[in-house]
């Protein structure tokens, strides 16, 4: 069995996992957080100067390539964002339950998607 989920026929490839890469496909996908890519890039790299360790920015490495993994893909992306929607409104704990664990199914496989 492949590590990496079956995407849609409209998924764009997963780009280089490298800050320029990472920055470009959030750009185009999902512009809204590009700021927060951006934040999270200068913040990673102040740290690994003062801890001497490449450790934060593999860690912005990971997480924005799991963004990447699951925007890029518009069935994941929307089926995502739905399950946040469920979580959000924490009007049905079972439904709130199950969304998460989905979520989780997700998250693993984008991660899984990344490290491979």
């Amino acid at each position: 069995m492949s590590a990496q989920p079956e995407s849609s026929p409209a998924a764009i490839p997963l780009p280089p996992l490298t800050p320029e890469g990472l920055r470009a496909a959030i750009t185009r996908l999902v512009p809204s957080r590009l700021e927060e890519l951006n934040e999270h890039l200068v913040k990673a790299a102040t740290q690994a100067q003062e801890l001497d360790s490449t450790l934060p920015l593999r860690s912005f490495t990971e997480f924005w390539g799991m963004v990447v993994a699951i925007e890029r893909d518009p069935v994941r992306a929307a089926r995502f964002h739905q399950l946040e929607a469920i979580v959000d409104s924490g009007l049905d704990p079972e439904a709130t339950r199950a969304a998460i664990s989905e979520i989780g199914a997700l998250v693993d496989a984008a991660r899984a998607e990344v490290a491979a």
